[in-house]
Formats: structure tokens, C-alpha cells, sequence
């Protein structure tokens, strides 16, 4: 038992060397068809990876520019709007000073048509009252001339001539 102990310790340069070739043999076809295609499939995938990340950020890129975009022209339509807006309001206001305007001057016009014609028709009132007075007081003069005039009488005479002024 002792020798078979031996043999197991003993050291065999042939074994050692084939040993070492097998390994070297190992490393060379799991360096060739092991690590080699892994190798190849994760920088494959790390391109595609890449590439993804490459396309995401192009993409984000293009969104922040359409965003961008997007408000730009935003922007633009409110100025728009409000510049819209503003040309209605100044030419609802320019219309409605130029028809207020009208009105007056129409009202203006009214007005002093109305002070023309009460004028005229109180001096037409005027001249009747005129031509009447002058009746009356040629009435008179004429009754004076007929009768001789006590006071009690031109008083009486004289109230007459104002109660038929009074009633015209």
C-alpha cells in the first residue's frame, strides 16, 4: 500500500507535460469557439445597445426642438391674437367715436333748428301780438275820440284792453 501512495505522490514529467498540453489545447479552442463568439455577441449587443442610446438621444433632441418649435409658433399665434384683438378694439372704438360724433353733430343740428324755429314762431307770436296791440290801441284811440273820457271810464277802458290782451 505504500508504493501505491507513492505512485500517487510521485511526480511524471510526461504526465505533467501531457497535462499541461491538454490545458493549453483547453484554453485554445475555449479562446476559439467560447470566448471568441461571447466576445462577439456582447459587443453586438453592446453596439445595438449603443445605438439605441444613439437613436433615443437623436430622438429627444428632435422632440426638444419640435417643443421648441412648437411654442415658438405658439408664442407667435398669441401675439397674433392679441394684435388681432387690439386692431378690433380700436376699430370698434373708432367706429363708435365716429357714431357718437354723428349723433352729436345730427343732435347739434336738431337742437339748433328747434332754437330757429321756437325763434321764429315767437317772433311771429310777437308781430301778431304787435299788429293786435296796435288794433286795440287804434280801437281805443277811436272810442276816445267818440266820447270824452271820464277817469272811471279810460280805467275801465284800460282794464278791458288788458283783459282782451290776456285772452289772446
Amino acid at each position: 500500500m505504500g508504493q501505491l501512495y507513492q505512485e500517487l505522490v510521485n511526480f511524471d514529467y510526461w504526465t505533467t507535460v501531457a497535462q499541461l498540453l491538454n490545458f493549453g489545447l483547453q484554453l485554445l479552442l475555449f479562446k476559439r469557439f467560447l470566448f471568441e463568439p461571447v466576445k462577439k455577441i456582447l459587443e453586438k449587443r453592446q453596439n445595438e445597445v449603443n445605438t439605441v442610446y444613439a437613436d433615443a438621444e437623436q430622438a429627444n433632441i428632435a422632440a426638444q426642438e419640435a417643443k421648441r418649435s412648437y411654442e415658438t409658433h405658439l408664442a407667435t399665434a398669441r401675439q397674433e391674437a392679441e394684435d388681432i384683438t387690439s386692431k378690433a378694439v380700436a376699430s370698434a372704438k373708432l367706429q363708435s367715436d365716429q357714431i357718437l360724433s354723428a349723433a352729436k353733430e345730427e343732435s347739434d343740428k336738431l337742437r339748433a333748428k328747434a332754437s330757429a324755429d321756437i325763434e321764429l314762431e315767437r317772433q311771429r307770436a310777437m308781430s301778431e301780438a304787435k299788429g293786435e296791440i296796435s288794433k286795440m290801441a287804434v280801437e281805443i284811440a277811436s272810442k276816445l275820440v267818440e266820447k270824452e273820457i271820464d277817469e272811471n271810464t279810460h280805467s275801465a277802458l284800460i282794464d278791458r284792453f288788458i283783459d282782451e290782451i290776456g285772452e289772446n
